[in-house]
């Protein structure tokens, strides 16, 4: 049954990419003329909110269009919980597999009956619109009094941006993202903390709501482990991206307060979001090569960022921690883990490392530009990032289709590379045991 929801999870956000393309197609969806493949690069990239786009959609979509890709984002990152809901709605009611596969979206174990199913969707949609309104609010405001955009581009602006920067899309309205914004202060405190607050996972916030409501003692391992992670990630990219950098901001004459809000907005939104208000490809190698490894760890499970989650990495480098001083058993916060969550954990980062240098290596044999530049771009599909060092719009169609498959494998993460593949009925016999060399 578990890999049969693994399997509705993924027929749902194909089916999402098919209609989106079909909406796209419509004449009064584009200003220009649009290749298929660019239309259905578009509408994979907002189905499974990561903002690579090989087209501008600012200038080629209509404003029709670019409500079709919002809608497409929305749905995206609320994912198959959107789809339960409608469910419940429709028939009132939800079968054992309805339940499981709502469960795996969320990489929630234990959904037992209807009222918990209730709960826990509407938690999720409240979530939400909460975080999209307080954006809204915000960025509308900044756009009306402070820009002066007029009242329908400010609304418009507002609203879009929310959305996509809660649900970690990355498609930004201006040409050139948010490089005019680099020391706007409003831009650089709003969006970061509706990206944090869509990667931290819908489980983290459940998990908060539960404690305030109920009093609780503690909080979830799993709430733990990402509150640590994202501070660590957070911060010491900031503090990383803004050393790495030094000569790099020093040519571009930017002051203290700027080179600041930069490190500090890229450090954020290299996880999964995809918006940038200083250009990618004028950083040092080091700091493109520092932004690929925040873009492969991504957000949180539960939520809607892309890459082998924070948990996934914090598990892997606890065992190895713990296998360096001796401990037998992987353990921390003064709780033991399970090695099946152990070996998953090591598994999704080999198979998605290897799906990614696959990938990279083939739109590198198929193109004209570095390695480098096939590197960051797959990463970045696979992150459900957005970021680019410029080339999306230049590759060839088969590496078009390539990236959209790989966006798709970084929505649904682990669900396809692992599962899928690993997941049987566990063998009832035990072989004799062996030693065998290592190291």
């Amino acid at each position: 049954m578990k890999l049969y929801s693994y399997k509705v999870i993924i027929l749902f956000f194909i089916i999402l990419i098919f209609l989106g393309t079909l909406l796209l197609m419509l004449p009064i969806s584009t200003k220009n003329n649009i290749s298929l493949i660019d239309k259905i690069f578009t509408a994979s990239s907002a189905v499974c909110v990561t903002g690579l786009t090989s087209v501008d959609i600012n200038t080629n979509y209509t404003f029709l269009g670019k409500i079709f890709i919002l809608f497409l984002i929305q749905i995206g990152g609320l994912g198959y919980m959107l789809l339960g809901s409608i469910i419940i709605i429709l028939f009132g009611r939800m079968n054992l597999i309805q339940k499981k596969v709502i469960g795996e979206s969320l990489n929630v174990n234990d959904i037992a009956d209807m009222k918990q199913i209730n709960v826990l969707m509407k938690n999720v949609i409240f979530f939400t619109f909460l975080f999209e309104f307080f954006g809204f609010i915000i960025l509308f405001l900044k756009f009306y009094v402070k820009e002066n955009f007029g009242l329908f581009k400010s609304l418009w602006y507002g609203f879009f941006h929310a959305v996509s920067a809660f649900c970690n899309a990355g498609f930004s309205l201006f040409s050139n993202n948010f490089e005019n914004y680099s020391s706007d202060l409003v831009i650089n405190l709003v969006l970061p903390i509706l990206i944090i607050c869509g990667g931290l996972g819908f489980i983290v916030w459940m998990d908060i709501l539960q404690k305030f409501r109920h009093k609780k003692e503690n909080f979830l391992l799993h709430s733990k482990v990402v509150f640590l992670m994202s501070i660590i990630l957070s911060f010491g990219g900031s503090i990383l991206i803004f050393l790495l950098n030094q000569k790099i901001f020093s040519l571009q004459n930017l002051p203290l307060k700027t080179q600041i809000f930069v490190s500090w907005f890229q450090s954020i939104t290299s996880r999964t979001a995809g918006f940038n208000t200083f250009p990618i490809n004028q950083m040092s190698t080091l700091t493109i090569i520092l932004v690929m490894f925040l873009m492969f760890i991504g957000g949180s499970p539960g939520g809607t960022a892309g890459g082998i989650k924070t948990t996934t990495f914090f598990v892997i480098i606890s065992s190895i921690y713990n296998y360096i001083i001796g401990e037998k058993e992987v353990s921390f916060f003064k709780r033991r883990i399970n090695i099946t969550i152990v070996l998953k954990s090591f598994s999704i980062f080999f198979i998605c490392f290897f799906f990614i240098i696959l990938i990279s290596s083939i739109i590198f044999l198929l193109n004209k530009f570095s390695f480098k530049e096939c590197l960051f771009e797959t990463v970045s599909a696979f992150g459900t990032v957005g970021l680019s060092l410029g080339i999306t719009q230049y590759v060839d169609n088969i590496s078009k289709i390539l990236l959209i498959i790989t966006m798709l494998v970084g929505r649904v993460g682990s669900l396809t590379l692992v599962s899928l593949i690993l997941t049987k009925e566990p063998k009832e016999i035990k072989y004799l045991e062996e030693q065998i060399a290592v190291g």
